[in-house]
């Protein structure tokens, strides 16, 4: 008896699958009866390398550039003589393998979960999003420094942005963070935007962040040949106003001489 191997896409499109492959050659043997394991691989890949995911010897997937990761596989070891399978992932251009796996039929786990970011030639943890929490705003950022190449720590600050007169009400900062790396999660309240009355004034209230020097309110392009502005130099933001959960990635995307930023990915 062969193993049987379903790649999926889909939760739909491997519950199709499973059914109909439920019977062995003899049709009376069912494959939840028989030692399963499955395998999945999420994540993102923050290269310009194509990546090449691929169960043992079994048809691989590609991965684009800058792309998110999704693999995922159920095996069934019904051949005595297979009792193991290697996962590996490795770059197209360079056939170096980047992460490997053997998969045992004696695993206890049944399930394999693998959450990754593949940048600047590494593999790391990508961390999980939290689960949304009534009244509660969650975010988790990474900062990749790709024009100015800063490498020291920064405060990314989150705060109310009064327009009419442009004064900056900080609500709360990830602090610390070293450029390509995550944060840890903030969790603040949501709050309200739009016209607003500030010191007797009706001004637009809008949601910006800006990314500090650690420990300071000096933007950390300070000393470069970059500007900063409070209004077109803010990183990239989700809407405050009620309960959310989100990852970003962002980068520096300057124009002429100031900077900007580019979001990347948002999850």
């Amino acid at each position: 008896m062969k193993t049987k191997i379903i790649l999926t896409a889909t939760a739909i499109s491997f519950f199709l699958l499973s059914t109909f492959l439920s019977c062995d050659k003899g049709g009376d043997e069912l494959l939840y009866h028989s030692n399963v394991h499955m395998i999945n691989l999420s994540g993102y890949n923050n290269s310009n390398e194509e990546l090449i995911l691929q169960l043992d010897t079994f048809s691989a997937t590609v991965t684009p550039a800058f792309s998110r990761i999704s693999f995922g596989a159920n095996y069934n070891f019904n051949d005595p003589a297979k009792q193991r399978l290697k996962f590996t992932m490795k770059s197209k251009a360079t056939d170096k393998i980047l992460l490997e796996r053997e998969i045992k039929a004696n695993d206890t786990a049944a399930v394999t979960d693998l959450n990754v970011i593949y940048m600047d030639g590494k593999v790391a943890d990508f961390p999980k999003v939290p689960a949304p929490v009534e009244g509660k705003v969650q975010l988790i950022y990474m900062l990749q420094s790709n024009v100015l190449n800063y490498r020291e720590p920064v405060d990314i600050v989150f705060g109310k942005y009064y327009f009419t007169p442009k004064v900056f009400e900080e609500v709360i900062r990830i602090k610390n963070l070293k450029p390509n790396t995550f944060s840890q999660p903030i969790v603040f309240d949501p709050f309200p935007l739009g016209i607003q009355d500030y010191k007797g004034e009706k001004t637009s209230v809008l949601f910006r962040a800006y990314i500090y020097k650690a420990g300071t309110d000096i933007p950390y392009t300070e000393g470069s040949s970059f500007e900063f502005s409070q209004l077109t130099s803010g990183a990239p933001v989700p809407s405050p106003t009620k309960a959310i959960s989100k990852l970003f990635i962002i980068n520096e995307a300057p124009i002429n001489n100031m900077m900007r930023f580019n979001k990347v990915l948002e999850l």
